[in-house]
């Protein structure tokens, strides 16, 4: 295994940004191009720079999202007595909660079952056949009827079910976004609604990831050079950001089947490569 060349850490970071956001699995991706290329997958800082490059990404995109919830929870910090009645009454507070709720199943499956599921990462043949349920669950969204809900109706029980896909979705091959979005519309969220909650959600997704590998980075040693990390993170920021504008217009349209042919295209000629 090499290390990673400033070529392959833009490589890796256009591909970390665009999958990250577009439903076709990042971790499978980034798995598939370091088995292919030689690249090692033990950089935990490398990492980490594109995964806060995927951050910066979605903060940027959903800026008026976000800029709500800060002046929300800010409002909330200061008049703490009227925490029932901002959690009922304030838009912001509500998808502060909505998103907290939403988090909760991904800490817990990490929390529980990290180890195992590291071990996973290892198989091609896993990811290839992850990546052809992915494809399946994109596919039956467009089964779905009668989405009509805005962010503003978005329920608790409505965040923890997305919740639910967003946990699955930690096994590599299997779409966050798209697991997200499709949960997301299965509960009669609109496309929009569906496609930004499953941005947000990315947030604290990212951190936790982040958080998860900072102590395995503290023990370790940086061996990367800080113009190749750079490029990661500018590559994955600048790609992120791209593919959230691109993804929000696809749902829009109600084009998310697409990604359903490319998902088990690549999902079969892995498993083919793999068994051949």
């Amino acid at each position: 295994m090499q290390d990673v060349t400033t070529i392959q850490a833009i490589a890796l970071g256009v591909i970390q940004g665009l999958t990250e956001f577009l439903p076709v699995s990042s971790s499978g991706h980034l798995v598939l191009f370091s088995q292919l290329f030689g690249v090692q997958q033990s950089s935990l800082v490398f990492e980490i720079m594109v995964h806060v490059g995927t951050l910066v990404a979605v903060l940027v995109a959903l800026r008026s999202e976000v800029m709500v919830m800060i002046t929300s929870f800010l409002t909330l910090v200061q008049n703490p007595k009227r925490a029932g009645q901002l959690m009922k009454e304030d838009a912001g507070c509500r998808l502060l909660v909505a998103l907290v709720v939403g988090t909760l199943p991904a800490v817990a499956v990490a929390f529980l079952l990290k180890d195992r599921i590291e071990q996973l990462f290892s198989s091609s043949l896993f990811v290839g056949s992850m990546l052809i349920v992915t494809g399946t669950i994109l596919y039956l969204t467009e089964r779905s009827r009668g989405r009509s809900k805005g962010l503003a109706k978005l329920s608790t029980t409505d965040a923890l079910v997305i919740g639910l896909g967003q946990a699955v979705a930690i096994v590599p091959g299997i779409s966050r976004s798209g697991t997200t979005i499709a949960m997301g519309l299965f509960r009669g969220l609109n496309r929009e609604s569906a496609a930004r909650f499953s941005f947000l959600l990315a947030i604290p997704a990212i951190l936790g990831a982040l958080v998860f590998s900072l102590d395995d980075v503290l023990q370790g040693t940086v061996s990367l050079g800080w113009g190749t990390l750079s490029a990661g993170f500018l590559a994955a920021a600048i790609t992120g950001f791209m593919g959230i504008r691109f993804l929000l217009d696809l749902v829009q349209k109600g084009k998310l089947v697409w990604f359903s042919y490319y998902t088990w295209l690549v999902g079969v000629l892995v498993v083919v490569l793999h068994l051949a």
